[in-house]
């Protein structure tokens, strides 16, 4: 349309001008004052073909770009795993055939947004089983903070594990804690800093998170509800935590969860101790139930538990060796197969590459797991599992 309008302009004017100079009656003066403006108008078609070539809207939108560019933080995982178990049937000690699996366990983008000085959102998207036929993408974590620096108040409010638990983890597989106790629901977080390394919260969810992930970890422990018993789903579970840093390297923390059950409700304490010294690390956490719905078929409570002990060792810079031993109850009196009873794990993480923030890790580990096993079964109580990780972190 531009090409247009000049093309056309300078066509009719210069036919115009070809008309008027060939006339007597108009002046040399006169002609000179048209050329004069032919071209001033030349000019004119001239600079807005600059104008709109470099016009201001990209700058402004290079700007929101640059400015965007400083309040977005973009991070990621990627994990290829092999496994490696001596047994794939523990029902049964005569069927001791061994099993292998290289899958992609995990991918993980995720993303920091700061909207505002004092909010902050976090999103993280997650895959799992990625070569399978039944992979999951889901979103892991989906949060909004809102804290102003120097305020003791704030709030976390979204998707996320919600502050019941530490699980420190310097190995491939999660503690038997984070496996059996960890709360990774919709929540509305309000906490308290009011310093000295001390951090106070509670916290509201809906449902029976707990319970579910306790039953979905399958190291023994059961519901059993009563037949017309249906699990809420309204906001009526609540955590309390309290964490302290008295010094650096030293973290405590103490967890109280409670969420409705058949007849009783379900609650459950833990507390956790991290130790960084030198190129030392120790990490203990323990967790158990304080009180439990009672089962309809016996009408008894069964209070479960887990705990662990860990320590790394940092040998040199790019190589790091950690060992842990678990142990888990199910609350029941005797010996029931296939209910875990303790494990250990010792491995190796080795950095092959770091810069800025990306790194390339290398990992191993092997943990054996015994479990229980009843008088006259002919059930395994033990298994053997090598890992291997290559996990790229950016």
């Amino acid at each position: 349309m531009i090409f247009f309008k000049k093309n056309g302009i300078l066509f009719f004017a210069f036919i115009f001008l070809s008309f008027l100079i060939s006339q007597p009656a108009f002046s040399a003066v006169s002609n000179y004052e048209l050329e004069q403006r032919i071209k001033e108008l030349e000019e004119r078609i001239k600079k807005g073909e600059e104008i709109k070539v470099k016009e201001e809207e990209p700058k402004e939108k290079e700007d929101i770009v640059e400015k965007w560019a400083d309040k977005v933080n973009l991070s990621g995982t990627i994990e290829l795993d092999y496994s490696f178990a001596d047994d794939n049937d523990l029902s049964n000690s005569t069927n001791n055939y061994s099993t292998s699996d290289l899958d992609i366990g995990t991918v993980e983008l995720g993303l920091e947004v700061n909207f505002h000085e004092y909010v902050t959102g976090m999103f993280i998207l997650k895959g799992e089983g990625l070569t399978s036929d039944d992979d999951r993408i889901f979103w892991d974590e989906a949060t909004i903070t809102v804290q102003k620096g120097g305020f003791p108040l704030y709030f976390v409010g979204g998707k996320r594990t919600q502050p019941f638990g530490i699980f420190e983890n310097r190995l491939i597989n999660d503690p038997i804690t984070q496996d059996c106790y960890e709360i990774a629901t919709t929540g509305a977080t309000f906490g308290l800093v009011p310093g000295y390394g001390l951090d106070i919260s509670a916290t509201v969810y809906k449902g029976e998170t707990l319970m579910g992930h306790l039953v979905e970890s399958e190291y023994g422990y059961e519901r059993d509800n009563s037949p017309t018993y249906e699990e809420t789903n309204d906001v009526d579970s609540y955590v309390l935590n309290i964490t302290m840093e008295p010094t650096d390297g030293l973290l405590l923390s103490l967890y109280y969860d409670s969420e409705p059950g058949d007849d009783n409700r379900n609650d459950t304490i833990g507390g956790t101790v991290h130790w960084e010294i030198s190129r030392f690390a120790f990490d203990w956490e323990y967790i158990k139930a304080t009180q439990r719905e009672k089962h309809f078929s016996d009408n008894l409570e069964y209070k479960d538990s887990a705990w662990f002990l860990a320590a790394a060792f940092q040998i040199i810079d790019p190589l790091e060796i950690a060992a842990r031993y678990e142990a888990f109850d199910d609350g029941m009196d005797g010996d029931q197969d296939g209910h875990l009873e303790d494990r250990y794990s010792v491995g190796l993480t080795y950095t092959l590459f770091e810069k800025d923030s990306f790194v390339l890790n290398l990992m191993g580990e092997y943990r054996r797991s015994n479990y229980e096993k009843a008088e006259g079964s002919t059930a395994d109580d033990n298994l053997d599992e090598f890992f291997l990780r290559l996990a790229i972190g950016f």
